[in-house]
């Protein structure tokens, strides 16, 4: 990895080598012809806090609009920069523990990339509107790296087309802005945490048409899982030009190397569920191969981000992205699956045999969405219309290899390198898949109250795997509508349909049929006229089909399991009061009901949270700023409804002291340190959950 800290000294180095002529420019908008200015997000530049609280009034995941979260049909979840920063947040997984709908940390300490349930589902993940990953194998992205985080539940189809059936994940990254902000970061924190970050903005010329933006981050770090290091090098540098104040054109880069292992172990239940006469097994203990064992990827990519708006009626967005990205992925894992009532090689319940795996895949992406967007008055109503196109293409070539490994392994008293011999590696068809979407949605406002979404789609989705070659296609919709009370009530009904071509293979190389779904959604949310408060209560019928859920004979597969009917009530708050508490508040109820009279494992029926900061002084001032949280995960089963894993509340909390251009922070995540499962799984395997983190920053803005 030296050549990797080469790189990135070399770019920290010019960065702080600019000259004070361009870090200090004066940051006021450019003036275009006839004196329209240019509407540029502001940016604080002593960096008390970095935006106003939690509450955000707008989200653009649902609808590819700046559209008031209020005023759109379907619920959504906002965590801002101020959010992540309170809370300390260390993955995008770790942000996503105060939102209703989501269950996170499903599967416990997983290194190889962000987990949850999204309405007792997967979610797909985007990036700055663009599907950010395709297949499994991925890397996590940097939270420092991004402005905010939109959860969009329920299907969305309709304009995105790869969306699961339970939502996406929508990622906004940090863009140039035309406001000069710097600032330097160190971080210290247990598991041998060390890491150091930056982000530099600002305007590059006098006139303020071009801005910069750079950030970084540098991490040196161990993780739960003995052997398993968390290292990271990124650098994210970006440039805008804003010629007038109708056009912007944004460029973003962006390189991840990270070296990691396998902290998913897969340990059988007796020892962390159920009883073992040997005691609990070890949170901490790692069941791979010390030198074999890795999770390593790279990720480079490049984004551009164009719009343009011609009139007051049209205006026009294309952005594409294109990414190559290595994984190298090695690990041992217990044979717990075999027999998974007896998984033990001995009658004192201590040692178990094991498999290893091997796969090294490249993966090389294109993404496109473009869309039109129309703004005018027809037959007396307001509509905003838009009209897209995107295309998305992936290739990825792939070299794979598992063996099983006989030697006994103890679960207590491990001794590594006895005997080990890893597998040969072999190449295995290369897949390729692309999908063109074509799209139309129109968001109509009559009379004073009444508001409506409706929006139609159809998809072509191609996978080709070696010789062979499957094609799908479909059309979905949505429809919502929604009246708004002069006091800020605005109840809701909408129906979604989705269709999620599954752009990978099984583990042995066969294509998965299309996921297929489609929701009922009934609610109301509640912002009053000029408050922060947002209030939303949700009920929803989901009906998903091809759902994938894990094989039980293979740890490495997962399976179609057929139709799936979740039913669920979901509330959210958040506020900020008298300038001195931001607060959030979420209430989850999910019940999941596969056709095949399973369950969803690791999902449970209930679940809630609250997390509120109270600043001293007051939100916008220096001072000192404390917080609590507390998140309560109910009980929840393995497939077959038997295996009980108990309920347990978890407490995090935070404080920190802000003067002038410094900010230090201590925050702690599981501050009591229980030790917990947190799923299990009917083939034989639990999974812990995350321990104690604490994590101690300083951070200089100038």
């Amino acid at each position: 990895m030296t050549l990797n800290r080469n790189i990135l000294s070399v770019l920290l180095a010019g960065t702080l080598a600019l000259p004070t002529s361009v870090l200090s420019q004066d940051a006021s908008p450019p003036e275009a012809a006839g004196g329209k200015a240019v509407q540029l997000a502001p940016v604080d530049v002593h960096g008390q806090r970095l935006d106003e609280g939690y509450a955000r009034t707008d989200a653009s995941g649902a609808t590819k609009t700046d559209t008031p979260i209020a005023e759109t049909p379907q619920a959504i979840s906002v965590i801002s920069a101020t959010q992540m920063l309170d809370q300390g947040v260390l993955t995008v997984q770790d942000a996503l523990r105060y939102s209703a709908g989501v269950r996170a940390d499903a599967y416990g300490v997983d290194s190889r990339g962000d987990d949850a349930f999204v309405r007792g589902t997967s979610f797909t993940q985007y990036l700055d509107g663009l599907r950010q990953y395709f297949g499994y194998a991925y890397a996590r992205t940097e939270p420092y790296f991004l402005d905010r985080i939109e959860i969009v539940r329920g299907p969305s189809s309709v304009l995105y087309g790869q969306g699961t059936t339970g939502g996406l994940i929508a990622l906004n990254s940090k863009l140039p802005q035309f406001t000069a902000s710097h600032e330097v970061e160190a971080q210290l924190g247990n598991s041998e945490r060390r890491q150091v970050a930056f982000d530099f903005t600002g305007p590059l010329d006098a006139a303020g048409h071009w801005a910069y933006r750079l950030i970084g981050v540098y991490r040196d770090s161990d993780s739960q899982i003995d052997h398993v290091p968390d290292d990271r090098e990124a650098i994210a540098p970006s440039i805008t030009w804003a010629p007038d104040g109708d056009t912007r054109w944004t460029l973003l880069a962006n390189l991840q190397f990270d070296h990691n292992g396998t902290s998913l172990n897969f340990l059988p239940h007796a020892g962390t569920l159920l009883p073992n006469p040997n005691g609990r097994i070890d949170t901490h203990r790692f069941v791979s191969e010390p030198g074999f064992d890795r999770y390593d990827t790279n990720q480079r990519s490049v984004t551009s981000l164009f719009e343009h708006r011609f009139n007051d009626t049209w205006k026009l967005v294309q952005n594409m992205r294109y990414s190559h990205d290595n994984v190298d992925y090695r690990t041992l894992y217990p044979d717990v699956y075999s027999n998974p009532a007896y998984p033990f090689l001995d009658a004192d319940e201590r040692t178990v045999a094991r498999y290893s795996y091997i796969s090294i895949d490249r993966h090389k992406r294109f993404v496109t969405d473009t869309h039109a967007e129309a703004d005018f008055d027809f037959a007396g109503m307001r509509h905003r219309v838009l009209i897209g196109l995107d295309i998305g293409y992936s290739h990825t070539d792939s070299r794979q290899g598992n063996g099983y490994d006989g030697v006994p392994f103890d679960l207590y008293a491990p001794v590594y390198g006895n005997g080990f011999v890893a597998p040969d590696v072999f190449p295995i068809a290369s897949s390729r898949t692309r999908q063109t979407g074509l799209y139309a949605q129109d968001q109509i406002n009559w009379g004073d109250h009444w508001i409506a979404t409706v929006g139609i789609r159809h998809d072509r989705a191609t996978l080709t795997t070696g010789d062979d070659r499957s094609v799908d296609n479909a059309t979905t919709s949505r429809f919502g509508v929604m009246y708004r009370f002069d006091s800020g009530l605005v109840p809701y009904l909408s129906y979604t349909e989705s269709f999620q071509p599954l752009d990978s293979l099984d583990f042995y190389n066969r294509p998965y049929e299309p996921l297929r779904g489609k929701q009922y959604e009934a609610g109301v949310k509640y912002q009053p006229p000029g408050s922060p408060t947002l209030l939303t209560a949700t009920y929803y019928d989901l009906r998903e089909e091809n759902r994938l859920a894990p094989d039980p004979e293979n740890p490495l597969n997962q399976i179609q399991a057929g139709k799936a009917k979740t039913r669920g009530v979901e509330l959210e708050a958040s506020t900020r009061i008298a300038s001195h508490l931001d607060l959030i508040g979420t209430y989850t109820w999910t019940k999941a009901q596969p056709d095949d009279g399973t369950i969803v494992a690791g999902l449970p029926k209930n679940q809630g949270s609250v997390w509120g900061v109270y600043h001293v002084n007051d939100a916008e001032s220096d001072g000192l700023s404390f917080g609590v949280g507390a998140r309560y995960i109910g009980v929840n089963y393995d497939e077959t409804g038997t295996l009980r894993v108990p309920h347990k509340t978890l407490f995090d909390a935070m404080v920190a002291y802000t003067q002038g251009p410094w900010r230090f922070s201590l925050n702690a995540a599981n501050l009591t340190d229980q030790v917990y499962n947190a799923s299990c799984l009917a083939r034989g395997d639990c999974f812990y959950g995350p321990r104690r983190s604490i994590l101690g920053s300083a951070r200089y803005r100038f």
